[in-house]
């Protein structure tokens, strides 16, 4: 899967992670996307043919709501969630996981949101 990893997101084990399973990545800040907007974050993943990966729930689904309200399209975002009790917490190895079981399941990224919780 082709991913862009949201600033939000960094991690370098998460990367080694994802790499090791065989996924193509890149990180917000070794595209010079740090401290932009969310806005432009989408736009540059989608000029790329990258899915999103972000812990930004709200405003990646406003984007994604506003791409599809005009007709738009996107290669996907994936949305990690935390909660106030780190034991829901994905860990670095469950978010490739959960990557890996959403990829096998043959349901569409294209044009979709999904959180990667339900996808353990």
């Amino acid at each position: 899967m082709r991913i862009l990893i949201d600033e939000n997101m960094i991690s370098r084990r998460l990367a080694t992670r994802l790499q090791a399973a065989g996924n193509d990545f890149v990180l917000a800040d070794d595209e010079g996307l740090l401290s932009v907007s969310d806005a432009r974050v989408m736009s540059w993943a989608v000029g790329q043919g990258r899915s999103v990966l972000t812990q930004d729930h709200g405003d990646f689904a406003d984007l994604h709501g506003l791409i599809q309200a005009c007709g738009g399209h996107h290669p996907g975002i994936l949305i990690v969630r935390f909660d106030n009790d780190p034991r829901h917490n994905l860990t670095d190895r469950g978010i490739v996981t959960a990557v890996g079981n959403l990829e096998r399941s043959g349901v569409p990224l294209l044009d979709q949101l999904h959180v990667l919780n339900h996808w353990r």
